[in-house]
């Protein structure tokens, strides 16, 4: 009878307790529970220190990181607080003002969601690792900005020189450049893509000859995709990173190799993965065959290269002639038929017309020219 009463009067009692013992007592629970296992990592160290060097620097990272978490317990909030704070420093300016201007048009992107419509394919495959509701929320943002901008630099530019009717003309400027910003940020993953795709391709040829190395000197696939994401490849190293992470997570390799022919557009990736998985299915000699399809890749950047100095040299007289050649006989013309009809043939409007024509065509051959330039 007297240990129900003490059973009943401890029972009353801890039901009475203040939420700051609990909260104390929670403290101890889990300041416990960690140095419990603080011991058991250190018993399971002293026991598998023999397995290896390795095991035993992952076991010290894991008992350093317990003990930081017995650090910040008994430091208490003001620690915890500090440490949040100088851990928000150390994020770049420029992604906290992107989280803040993302945060402030957060839930007001329904108006603008179907004009991004597969934005998430072109994301994921652009490496750019953002919500889609985050991203049509910064591209709103910034769109906004610029908009607002262009407006009121528009506005008091043509106000000063124009008066009311530039001043308006301004502000209705603002339009078109929203327009334009909300395009920028449509297309900006995908641009990002085709980037990635040309760089990746510039630097498959070495990495083939790397990995047909590696697996000709014993290595197994995947410790020879490690080795390519560690080396200095990047775009190349960064996608067989990605690529690796998968594989640790579940995936098959076959797997990875669609996923990345999925981000990357390349005729030799789709080459190399395909022998690649029916290797794998089948066997064979990888290393000898994915030496064959760095040299093929090679000789076809070559050869783009071969055929792009060619139109190239085709190409330089045309703009010779437009650039140089187009302008002096006009400009000789009209002064010949000047001085025969005692005036000028042609408005002096014109020729400066004339000139500014050549001078854009000369800008668009150029960009052409840039444009059609093989990356290699």
């Amino acid at each position: 009878m007297p240990n129900v009463l003490l059973r009943f009067v401890d029972w009353v009692g801890e039901g009475t307790l203040s939420s700051a013992e609990r909260a104390y007592r929670r403290a101890q629970e889990v300041s416990l529970v960690l140095k419990e296992q603080d011991e058991a990592a250190r018993a399971v160290l002293g026991r598998k220190a023999v397995e290896g060097e390795e095991r035993r620097k992952a076991l010290e990272e894991k008992l350093s990181r317990i003990k930081e978490v017995l650090e910040v317990e008994e430091a208490g909030e003001e620690e915890v607080e500090f440490k949040r704070e100088s851990e928000e420093l150390k994020i770049p300016l420029s992604t906290r003002l992107a989280d803040s201007l993302a945060g402030v048009f957060a839930g007001r992107t329904k108006p603008v969601e179907s004009f991004y419509r597969g934005i998430q394919e072109d994301l994921y495959k652009a490496n750019i690792f953002m919500p889609v509701s985050k991203y049509i929320a910064l591209s709103l943002g910034i769109s906004l900005v610029a908009a607002l901008g262009a407006g009121v630099l528009f506005t008091v530019a043509l106000g000063s020189a124009m008066g009311l009717q530039g001043a308006l003309l301004g502000l209705a400027l603002a339009v078109p450049v929203f327009g334009l910003a909300m395009f920028f940020t449509k297309m900006h993953p995908k641009s990002k893509v085709k980037g990635r795709s040309e760089a990746f391709g510039r630097e498959l040829p070495f990495a083939l000859r790397h990995m047909a190395t590696q697996l000709s000197s014993g290595s197994g696939l995947l410790e020879t995709m490690r080795s390519i994401s560690q080396s200095e490849y990047g775009v190349l190293s960064e996608e067989f990173k990605r690529a690796v992470r998968e594989i640790d997570r579940g995936a098959t390799i076959e797997e990875s190799y669609e996923r990345m022919n999925i981000r990357i557009e390349s005729p030799g990736l789709k080459k190399a993965s395909r022998q690649i998985i029916s290797t794998l299915r089948t066997g064979g000699n990888l290393a000898n065959t994915l030496k064959i399809i760095a040299e093929e890749v090679s000789m076809e950047m070559r050869m783009k290269l071969k055929d792009f100095i060619q139109v190239l040299n085709s190409f330089s007289l045309i703009y010779m002639f437009v650039v140089v050649v187009a302008p002096v006989l006009i400009t000789t013309l009209v002064i010949a038929m000047g001085i025969a009809l005692k005036h000028l043939p042609i408005p002096p409007a014109t020729i400066w017309l004339l000139y500014m024509a050549f001078f854009g065509i000369s800008v668009y051959m150029t960009f052409m020219v840039k444009k059609f330039e093989p990356k290699v």
